[in-house]
């Protein structure tokens, strides 16, 4: 589930690159991923009885707890990074800035959970860091104003990886995943609206990229997500993103031939051993509340 977990969160840059050659703006696009991902996993809910049962035994705690965590897991981190594209930051400033999670989240358990982290760990953890800045293959100072929003993803994201272990929700992973994109979606929706509608012409090129948006990094990526942050913590799961920036160098060589270059490479080796180095040991404490 770790391994499918960074292939499914890696793949939204292959959903993006696709969605961007259709010339659909970011929020309608959002909108429309949600809005679709949303209706699968209703449909699901209602077909699957023990899922059914799952879904309207929702008490108002729980409803209020997953709202939360959509609006800081879905709506915060990718309206972020969207808006932040959008307003021309360099992708690369982009991850290496999304890359602090791990750290941030470590940092966290430390504080707040009385986690134990060892040398090693933390060695780890910066070796990884590096690994990344050499994977995204080069910075460039374009957007740069644009930070705070990355930031912002940033801070969504790591703050819903520790009020997930915090709450420790008993909820299925299928349920809250429901509630979570049910909420985005409407928000999106929203927002869409507001700034130019929700109108788009249907291509192929379009149906392609919103089934991919969908299927793989929407069910895909944050249903592992959650799945790991509950199994095998807040810590461990923040640390594979570590390797989601080098994989998505992969997936751009596998489906656009975007070769990588020898220091890329170089960098997607460090991340490995930086992420071997801190997952070596997983936090005993840290698992017996996730």
């Amino acid at each position: 589930m770790c391994v499918a977990f960074v292939v499914a969160w890696s793949s939204g840059f292959v959903g993006a690159t696709l969605a961007d050659r259709t010339g659909v703006g970011t929020w309608s696009l959002l909108a429309w991923r949600y809005l679709a991902t949303a209706l699968v996993l209703l449909v699901g809910c209602l077909l699957v009885p023990s899922l059914r049962h799952s879904f309207c035994a929702l008490g108002r705690r729980e409803v209020l707890q997953q709202v939360i965590l959509s609006v800081l897991s879905h709506v915060l981190f990718l309206g972020g990074v969207f808006l932040a594209a959008e307003e021309g930051l360099d992708a690369g400033l982009s991850a290496l800035v999304c890359a602090l999670q791990p750290l941030i989240v470590t940092v966290a358990g430390r504080i707040f959970f009385g986690d134990r982290v060892r040398i090693v760990q933390w060695v780890g953890l910066l070796i990884a860091l590096g690994g990344v800045s050499l994977s995204v293959g080069g910075i460039s100072a374009a957007g740069v104003g644009s930070v705070g929003l990355v930031a912002m993803s940033l801070l969504g994201l790591s703050t819903a990886s520790l009020l997930e272990r915090s709450w420790n929700p008993q909820v299925p992973v299928t349920v809250s995943l429901t509630v979570q994109v049910s909420v985005a979606a409407v928000i999106f929706s929203g927002v869409a609206l507001v700034t130019g509608g929700l109108a788009l012409q249907v291509t192929g090129a379009l149906v392609l990229a919103i089934s991919w948006l969908v299927l793989l990094s929407g069910l895909g990526g944050y249903a592992t997500f959650i799945w790991c942050l509950r199994h095998v913590g807040a810590t461990t799961t923040s640390t594979l993103l570590y390797l989601t920036a080098p994989v998505t160098m992969l997936w751009a060589w596998c489906m656009f031939g975007q070769q990588p270059s020898p220091l890329q490479w170089i960098g997607l080796a460090v991340v490995l051993s930086g992420v071997g180095l801190a997952t070596r040991r997983t936090n005993h404490r840290e698992q017996g509340t996730a």
